[in-house]
């Protein structure tokens, strides 16, 4: 799934096939790109903000895309998906970058980036290191009616949180999603949770949640639909997309995560079910209980 940590991933993949490699033939199949022809240009780095790709190239534009829930871009070998579907296609010595349906998608001047950037909150897979979790937090419950997942999946407060984070976090930390935002305590050590998960995925590979099976994308409930909570073993309660305010699904334990007039993220719980995750090392969790 293309959240921050995919596209991190992506940037860095680009990176290490293509950074200082001349375009030798482009193919733009996009109507979007009509007009565009990079052949000749050489890349020089590829990046990413949030959900965002840019790759740059030394003629001063980039290529953004955004990969929405559908999108991909393969790096080296030829792509075999039928012709229509690859819409934008840059031939380089050492293999080929092909965007495969790529749902938004453009060429910009580089010095243009900043236009898209500035309208989203922290990045949290930032090279340059963690966001400040304090003001992710702030910027969260500016809404304070708003609910918890759809207040995380909000790219003007926080870049790169998708579907896999804010179903699984609120688990983690025993939060209900529909929790409003300025009704739950220890907010920043909620988000300081999904940072860690979000950030150490995108360093070693899999978008792991459990810790369990760590070359597997293992999650706790994202995408588990109404089994048996895997803690408690009550029922898992789902929502599709057309149920959520956020208009994307939700699956969570009404037990582990009941609705509250005031919730408090629980670090205890969080610390036992990341306890096997590398993120566990990243995580700042309160003392022990002795």
């Amino acid at each position: 799934m293309p959240e921050g940590d995919t596209l991190r991933r992506l940037a860095n993949r680009i990176d290490e096939r293509f950074a200082g490699a001349r375009v030798e033939r482009a193919a733009m199949r996009d109507p979007r790109l009509v007009g565009c022809d990079l052949a000749g240009s050489v890349l020089l780095e590829a990046d990413a903000y949030g959900k965002h790709l840019f790759v740059r190239f030394d003629d001063g534009r980039t290529l953004h895309a955004h990969l929405v829930m559908t999108g991909g871009f393969e790096v080296g070998r030829p792509s075999r998906e039928a012709e229509w579907k690859r819409r934008v296609e840059l031939w380089f010595e050492s293999g080929r970058l092909t965007g495969v349906e790529v749902p938004i998608l453009g060429v910009l001047p580089t010095i243009e980036e900043h236009e898209i950037i500035d309208r989203l909150g922290p990045d949290l897979c930032s090279p340059a290191g963690p966001p400040d979790v304090d003001e992710i937090a702030r910027l969260l419950t500016a809404d304070a009616a708003q609910p918890l997942t759809g207040a995380l999946l909000d790219q003007r407060c926080v870049a790169g949180f998708g579907n896999i984070y804010v179903n699984d976090v609120p688990f983690i930390t025993g939060v209900n999603p529909f929790q409003p935002i300025g009704s739950i305590g220890g907010l920043s050590d909620l988000v300081a949770v999904g940072t860690a998960l979000i950030r150490s995925n995108a360093e070693r590979g899999p978008q792991n949640t459990t810790g369990r099976r760590l070359q597997t994308d293992a999650r706790w409930v994202h995408g588990v639909g109404r089994r048996p909570c895997p803690i408690c073993g009550s029922r898992l309660e789902y929502r599709s997309g057309r149920q959520t305010p956020w208009q994307r699904s939700i699956t969570w334990c009404p037990s582990c995560q009941p609705t509250r007039e005031r919730a408090d993220v629980r670090m205890d719980r969080a610390r036992r079910l990341i306890a096997l995750h590398p993120a566990v090392k990243q995580a700042v969790f309160p003392p022990a209980s002795p």
